[in-house]
């Protein structure tokens, strides 16, 4: 007879993974099962980086991750990292300890109702009781995981029932054929419809999101952009998709100024929500039709009428909708408005952050980086007010090539989720690199996980964007009261701590000395080391985001009237 835990492993593998995300507590079984079943494990310091690290390693490779968690704290210590899977729609199995079944309502140490507890914040959470049907478990939680709208799922494992010894028969009958849930094909009146709509444009639009990534979508993107001449605006995940050659393909947060110009839109896989102005002016014309493709019907129209829906796989719907309209023979549009509308936002951008003197502008971080980036590179943004500069000029031409807190908007996400991208690239074999650009508030979150990326062998590049405070609430304190109060903090010494964590650490206090430390960090990096450069940024730099030409983050102020 095989343990419990063994049966978890093979059920795991089974999946198509080879790295797990966990911290010891109730379920070393499991771990030891993992190393028999040459799973690698990656054991971190706190239990939301690890959802987290599990989310990203499932956005890389489009299919499902796992994380093990301890029982009570520890999976309350989840929490976070379970609510932002969520909402980023990132299938991930968080395999929770418990307690002997044995002990239940007694009142154990580390004891909490924990399906009650997530139930909200997970698409299916269940607890086993038969070691003999932890693969039928594991099977069924992976299979709700992946199929129609993605999400975390949990399964709760009591200590005995890992321990426990699983019945040979029914052990090899729960690890049958796997089953893999194929997205909806859409309807054809529908893609009729959108096709119709977006034929008769003069000037159409793409704006691209999450669901055009999971599907996989770049080619039918890219031939609706160079057959038709619709350009394209990536949003979040899915940069890089198509290459943003800045002619007629853009990243969102610079081309969100073209947007108001279209008459009629294509939300590929995107949300209609806050990131993209809730798809209501001033973002969007206020005449101006819309089309949507989703996977989850649900999501569909929400917050705003749409007059076009497609449900189902967003690659499918874009092929669908590109043949039909080769039938119509339309007119190919002339794309350069969206070029013309974005210029001056360019040029403001362009002439920004160019001091010599004093404490770096978070745009010298930017342009030092992105000469020095590989066109290949994944890059995983953190942070409010910094990562507002950073996608100003960073710009992606491989997918996936873009990774960051949007759209639940926890800081603290990025360095967990390079960890997962990281060792998601290294499971395949691609040597790609990972940078991470985060602002000091969000990067001390989980300052720990540094040790864990030089314990794993996981050569990360960290610029931090160090303005001692709360950079983006620093900024609205002082628009509203015109002062500051529980929103500054020493700009510390984060290159010591990464050096006292066995990470490579360097500082920049002036702006000439950021592509030298950028330099030195890379090269500790390419030698297979973390390595991060704390960089002295101007507290009032963000103070510049009140030009809306500045705006690339704009939050919820379209809507609802933040500052």
């Amino acid at each position: 007879m095989m343990l419990g835990a063994d049966l978890i492993a093979k059920a795991i593998a089974r999946q198509g993974v080879g790295t797990v995300f966990g911290l010891p507590g109730h379920l070393e079984s499991v771990f030891g099962a993992l190393q028999r079943e040459g799973i690698r494990l990656i054991h971190m310091r706190h239990e939301s980086p690890c959802v987290l690290a599990a989310d990203a390693y499932a956005q890389m490779r489009r299919s499902l991750g796992v994380a093990c968690v301890t029982s009570g704290p520890g999976l309350a210590n989840a929490v976070g990292g379970i609510a932002s899977a969520f909402d980023n729609s990132a299938p991930v199995l968080i395999i929770a300890g418990r307690n002997p079944l044995r002990m239940l309502d007694a009142r154990p140490m580390q004891e909490l109702d924990h399906a009650r507890l997530v139930r909200s914040i997970v698409k299916w959470a269940q607890v086993v009781h038969d070691p003999s049907r932890l693969g039928e478990y594991v099977e069924m939680a992976a299979r709700i995981a992946m199929s129609g709208q993605p999400g975390p799922v949990l399964l709760e494992i009591p200590r005995d029932v890992a321990n426990g010894e699983a019945d040979d028969a029914v052990a090899a009958a729960s690890l049958g054929p796997v089953l893999r849930a194929h997205p909806p094909a859409p309807a054809s009146e529908d893609i009729a419809r959108a096709a119709a709509l977006l034929g008769d444009a003069e000037r159409p639009l793409i704006v691209a999101g999450a669901g055009a990534y999971w599907s996989d979508a770049g080619a039918e993107l890219a031939r609706l952009n160079r057959e038709f001449g619709i350009p394209v605006l990536l949003q979040g995940s899915s940069r890089g998709l198509v290459p943003e050659d800045m002619e007629t393909v853009f990243p969102w947060p610079v081309a969100s100024v073209a947007a108001q110009q279209a008459d009629v839109v294509l939300f590929a896989g995107c949300r209609i929500a806050g990131a993209i102005g809730f798809g209501t002016p001033p973002v969007f014309a206020a005449d101006a039709r819309f089309i949507q493709i989703d996977n989850d019907a649900s999501e569909i129209g929400r917050g705003r009428p749409v007059e076009a829906p497609v449900a189902g796989d967003c690659r499918h719907a874009l092929a669908s909708m590109a043949d039909a309209l080769s039938a119509r023979s339309p007119a190919r549009r002339d794309a350069r408005w969206v070029k013309a509308a974005v210029a001056p936002r360019l040029e403001r951008i362009e002439s920004a952050g160019r001091s010599e003197e004093g404490q770096v502008h978070p745009l010298r971080m930017a342009r030092e980086l992105a000469a020095r980036m590989p066109e290949n590179s994944l890059f995983v943004g953190d942070g409010a007010n910094c990562n507002n500069w950073f996608k100003a000029v960073l710009r992606c031409t491989h997918s996936p090539g873009f990774i960051d807190h949007e759209p639940f908007g926890a800081m603290g996400v990025g360095l967990p989720h390079a960890i997962g991208a990281v060792a998601a690239l290294q499971e395949a074999g691609d040597e790609r690199p990972v940078f991470l650009g985060t602002g000091d508030g969000a990067f001390g979150q989980y300052l720990g996980e540094l040790a864990t990326a030089s314990l794993h062998g996981l050569p990360i590049f960290v610029m931090v964007a160090n303005d001692g405070a709360w950079g983006s609430s620093r900024n609205i304190a002082l628009h509203l009261f015109n002062g500051t109060y529980g929103v500054d903090f020493a700009q510390s010494g984060y290159e010591l701590v990464a050096r006292g964590l066995e990470c490579h650490g360097e500082i920049a206090t002036t702006p000439a000395e950021v592509g030298p430390a950028f330099d030195r960090a890379l090269e500790a990096v390419r030698a297979g080391r973390p390595a991060v450069v704390n960089v002295l940024v101007d507290p009032d730099s963000g103070l510049e985001r009140r030009d809306p030409l500045l705006q690339m983050i704009t939050f919820n102020r379209v809507r609802f009237g933040g500052a």
